[in-house]
């Protein structure tokens, strides 16, 4: 798993992985529909919670430089670097923002000394919300993301610009929560080093003559065009996929493969031996994987032509009739329905780390995330102080039996 992942794990912003452990641990925590009893806030903090400002503390240079209405839209900065807590042997720099058109909260972390630049956004939402008919829907939700987007709709575009900047991409669905991560060598692509078709033995004499007359060559500033690239398209994943359906066919096939070969795998064993002695009541008896047939609902795998892109009925090579999705129903609209409830601002925390400075990191952020829909109306994230705060849990009275 990434840097971005393991941080963000261990952070006290991102109310994932921790919240079970909490609650475990401090039984006198209890689910309510009243009122907010915080043993950390003063009657004032509970009965009025300070509005939510969009508008970050610039530099004295930004301050001149920013009009009133453009300092609007800076982030809302959540936590400073002297805020957070470090070992001595770590010199990164780190800020928590929430974006200012979305609240989507992200973490930042400048190390000019890294020689990879990575990010990592992590969803509150696994494979406890597949629907009954769609076992392993998140699963295969997250494979989907991968093939396309509006603005990037080519299929291989993400992997491949990763890919030309030394970097890589992966991604994992687990039981409340899904990641996605990619790393790149911090590169920068300077156009004006191509400008007017220069030779090379041009650009080597243009180089002699700056250093002859007491100029060094120009280094950029700013994010790194690579990390800037890997993380517009990345963005993209949360803010407008394609969800091909002529990729569905060979997709689900993919996951059908995984499921096959994981039967044989005696952790995956172990894993589906502690489902079956669940409660069918209880989330953790799904079926996280999925196949073929529980993503289609009921469709046989055998059945279909492996062409893809044919529809309807036709006659495959050996004469049997291929039926589409094998006589199931196309998983996309479920796919979207999913993407639409899960994948917004409430759910996501991201995490950046880059060579540049918080400061240009945080305007490349807000650049490429400033899309993400923000949460709905109403919405309350599963954290325990998320639902302390919105009223949803509360600590008893001292004395209250429990």
């Amino acid at each position: 798993r990434s840097v971005c992942s393991e941080a963000f794990a261990t952070n006290p912003f991102s109310n994932f992985r921790t919240r079970a452990r909490v609650k475990q641990s401090n039984p006198q925590l209890r689910d309510v529909g009243e009122t907010v009893v915080d043993p950390l806030a003063t009657d004032a903090d509970i009965q009025q919670e300070p509005p939510i400002t969009f508008t970050s503390s610039p530099t004295t240079e930004e301050s001149t430089a920013l009009n009133p209405s453009e300092q609007t839209l800076r982030s809302k900065i959540l936590a400073t670097d002297s805020e957070f807590q470090k070992s001595l042997p770590d010199t990164r720099s780190y800020r928590v923002i929430s974006l200012p058109q979305n609240s989507l909260t992200v973490l930042l972390a400048s190390d000019p000394q890294t020689d990879v630049e990575a990010a990592s956004m992590h969803v509150r939402a696994g494979h406890f919300d597949d629907p009954p008919h769609r076992a392993g829907l998140a699963h295969f939700h997250e494979h989907m993301l991968f093939l396309g987007t509006e603005k990037y709709p080519r299929e291989e575009e993400y992997e491949e610009f990763l890919g030309r900047n030394g970097g890589m991409s992966n991604a994992y669905t687990d039981m409340e929560d899904t990641n996605y991560y990619f790393n790149v060598a911090p590169l920068d692509h300077d156009d004006d080093d191509d400008e007017g078709g220069s030779s090379e033995e041009e650009k080597d004499d243009n180089m002699n003559a700056e250093e002859k007359n007491g100029k060094s060559k120009k280094v950029r500033q700013g994010t790194s065009a690579a990390l800037a690239g890997a993380l517009d398209r990345f963005s993209q994943f949360f803010i407008s996929p394609l969800f091909d359906e002529s990729m569905l066919e060979r997709e689900l096939r993919a996951v059908n493969s995984e499921y096959l070969n994981g039967r044989t795998a005696d952790n995956w064993r172990n894993y589906q031996m502690l489902k079956q002695g669940a409660s069918k009541e209880h989330p953790f008896s799904k079926f996280g994987c999925g196949n073929y047939n529980t993503l289609t609902n009921g469709g046989d795998p055998s059945l279909k032509n492996e062409n893809d892109g044919n529809s309807g009925e036709e006659e495959s090579a050996n004469g049997s009739t291929a039926v589409e999705f094998g006589g199931g129903s196309s998983p996309r609209e479920d796919l979207i329905k999913f993407w639409t409830d899960k994948y917004h601002a409430g759910n996501l925390r991201l995490c950046v780390v880059g060579r540049a400075s918080l400061d240009d990191l945080q305007k490349t952020v807000e650049q490429a995330f400033g899309g993400v829909r923000p949460p709905p109306p109403g919405f309350v994230a599963n954290g325990i102080m998320d639902r302390i705060h919105a009223g949803k849990l509360q600590l008893p009275s001292p004395g209250e039996s429990h």
